[in-house]
């Protein structure tokens, strides 16, 4: 019961957090630049700033998940949001308003996906995984909620009123309920007792370590690539002259795709783990790039691309939450995933605009051969950890 309250209370609450915080401003974006004076490509540079605060700000969380639960510093994060939100809606300059977003990235890092992952692993123990899965499965709905919300407030109130409402619902909504609605878990109340102190062999350590290193590559790398093509994948079905009616309507079909491959993931429950699912979804990207490239953006290909491309990214984004349970202890979970916050979330702020770059500077061809690369280095990363499986 207490798991299934948490699933709920977070599902909610991570809707609101990234419709807030982070989706908002793909509705807003043209009311924002006309105001501050900028053009639209920086306006957007506000994300990437969001992002790489984020980056910035994860690393030293894994204390603070250890000293004091990740249920405060959820709680903490929310209350930070809300001065975030109320400065980005008082932004009068690109000097205000990147702050503003800098105060998001830094409110972002303890309230956002890791720190409700950490929190359902201490709630959850052995269900994490499943407890994580659910979670995920309703965030695929936060677009589809938080855009046409924002394209009503703003409608009503305007842009700077639907930041400065959206941080009064942060404060007055999300920490309450991470605060108080939570409930409290072991890693707040102290270890348990009957964990053990037995110091890691120097293997050990070893083995840990190149573990990380082999996640945070094959994380880094899959989320450099899905999240620079949430940017441009219309765009990128533009540059092979598809109209532009399809185009948005392909780009739409993804989000759907994705969401079925989370729900077949969570309805998997425990009959396979977090790795396995890694690695089928790391052996379907290169397809779907190579089904693009040599369709030469022929319908049929556009068409593959985008199941198999909506299937790997969407399973993917599980694996990245669950796949360190396969290797190491609930104990150390929030320590491993605070780590790879830093690579992972500069890896989504540095792709979108690369995307876009090489797409308008190089062509489709250089985009989708850049992107297959990493994928390759994606599956190669898997197929290593595959290997290193614990018995």
């Amino acid at each position: 019961m207490l798991v299934f309250r948490s699933v709920a209370i977070l599902s909610a609450t991570q809707i609101i957090a990234w419709g807030a915080m982070f989706m908002a401003v793909s509705v807003t974006a043209a009311e924002m630049a006309g105001d501050l004076g900028l053009n639209p490509s920086s306006v957007y540079l506000g994300p990437t700033v969001m992002l790489v605060a984020m980056a910035l700000c994860s690393p030293p969380l894994a204390a603070v998940y250890a000293r004091h639960g990740a249920r405060r510093v959820l709680a903490l994060g929310s209350l930070f949001a809300a001065p975030g939100l109320w400065l980005l809606a008082g932004a009068d300059g690109a000097f205000s308003y990147f702050a503003a977003w800098a105060v998001l990235g830094m409110a972002g890092a303890a309230t956002l996906t890791t720190s409700a992952h950490v929190f359902l692993n201490e709630v959850a123990g052995e269900g994490a995984r499943r407890a994580i899965g659910a979670q995920m499965l309703a965030m695929a709905l936060a677009p589809s909620l938080a855009w046409p919300a924002t394209v009503y407030l703003e409608g009503l109130f305007g842009w700077r009123s639907t930041f400065a409402l959206y941080g009064a619902v942060m404060l007055l909504v999300c920490a309450p309920l991470h605060f108080f609605a939570l409930p409290k878990t072991a890693a707040h109340a102290g270890a348990p007792k009957t964990q053990s102190l037995k110091a890691p062999t120097r293997q050990e350590t070893g083995r840990n370590r190149l573990v990380t290193a082999l996640i945070t590559t094959a994380v880094a790398l899959n989320g450099f690539v899905t999240w620079g093509f949430q940017l441009v994948v219309i765009d990128l079905f533009r540059s092979f002259a598809v109209p532009d009616y399809l185009a948005v309507g392909f780009g739409s079909a993804i989000g759907f795709i994705q969401l079925s491959a989370r729900l077949f993931d969570f309805l998997g429950g425990n009959r396979w783990d977090g790795l396995t699912t890694g690695l089928v979804a790391a052996a379907i990207m290169p397809l779907a790039l190579l089904a693009l490239i040599f369709g030469n953006g022929a319908e049929w290909s556009i068409i593959v691309f985008l199941v198999l491309y909506g299937l790997s990214s969407g399973a993917m984004s599980v694996s990245r939450a669950t796949m360190p349970l396969v290797f190491f202890t609930s104990g150390h979970y929030a320590s491993v995933m605070a780590r790879l916050g830093l690579p992972l979330n500069l890896a989504f702020a540095a792709a979108p605009p690369f995307f876009s770059f090489i797409l308008g500077a190089a062509g489709n061809w250089w985009a989708l051969a850049i992107a297959l690369v990493c994928s390759l280095g994606t599956l190669a990363s898997m197929i290593a950890l595959d290997r290193m499986r614990p018995a």
